[in-house]
């Protein structure tokens, strides 16, 4: 399948700022599920660094403005062409041990309520059965949740969605990596892009899943909020321990002002 990318992102301020500093992964790294066929990356004002990819294999690449300015885009287009490989992780070039997303963060620590589900995903599957134990995990994750706009916001917690049994994809990712950690299976967040279906509205074409670490297969993606493995509808962008280490743009800013943010994401078939 190809797709194509449209992203824009725009930042306003309510007072000029002196000073843009941004670390950016909105490059998709290849691997044997995608195959990056063109992109592009522009920003008004702005000069970029040299891209280079990191140890879990994404691209990372340092965005400056240093003149003031009230205002600024990023605007990404490009086109990716898919295949669906069961959503195992093939060919995918990165360096860091599985076992270093053993660790939790502040967002991904379990609670008593987390730890119950992680336990009930594990009854009578062997340890050994890790593919076993990370899909019913996942679906556990779906059904405890319910899926609903605007309900949680970037720091609510794996705990805080679980106990209010609400959130979006976000919320749905963390709950499922901080259950994975208390069954000891590495676990990881990954941000990305997914192709808008009928029950999917374009706005919700930036989206999220985790990936599990299975000993024989290697990693493995799963999405509780879609009820299934990524597939050839999905673009793999970055990777962290949660949300904050995965997001595709981060950055500081000089200056003081409030800053508003507006983010529109489409994703369409070529074939379509």
């Amino acid at each position: 399948m190809q797709l194509a990318v449209s992203h824009l992102t725009r930042y306003s301020y309510a007072e000029p700022i002196r000073q843009i500093i941004q670390s950016i992964r909105l490059t998709p790294s290849e691997h044997e599920g995608q195959r990056v066929l063109g992109w592009n990356i522009e920003a008004t004002g702005a000069t970029f660094g040299t891209a280079v990819k990191n140890g879990s294999g994404d691209w990372v690449q340092t965005l400056c403005i240093r003149s003031e300015c009230t205002s600024f885009e990023i605007k990404v287009n490009g086109t990716v062409e898919t295949i669906d490989t069961n959503g195992v992780l093939k060919g995918h070039r990165e360096r860091i041990n599985p076992i270093a997303y053993l660790q939790h963060t502040a967002t991904t620590q379990a609670d008593k309520n987390i730890e119950q589900l992680a336990q009930q995903a594990g009854k009578g599957v062997s340890e050994a059965d890790g593919l076993e134990r990370a899909h019913r995990l996942s679906n556990l994750v779906t059904d405890v949740l319910k899926f609903e706009k605007q309900s949680t916001n970037v720091m609510t917690t794996a705990a805080e969605s679980l106990k209010s049994g609400r959130g979006v994809c976000q919320d749905y990712t963390h709950i499922l990596i901080a259950a994975a950690l208390v069954l000891n299976l590495p676990a990881r967040y990954v941000s990305g892009y997914l192709l808008a279906s009928d029950d999917l509205s374009p706005e919700e074409a930036s989206h999220a899943w985790a990936e599990l670490f299975i000993h024989g297969l290697g990693w493995v993606g799963f999405d509780p909020s879609g009820r299934c493995c990524p597939d050839a509808r999905y673009i793999r962008l970055a990777s962290g321990r949660d949300a904050h280490e995965a997001a595709p743009i981060r950055g500081v800013t000089r200056g003081i002002g409030e800053e508003s943010l507006d983010v529109t994401v489409a994703v369409t078939s070529m074939q379509q």
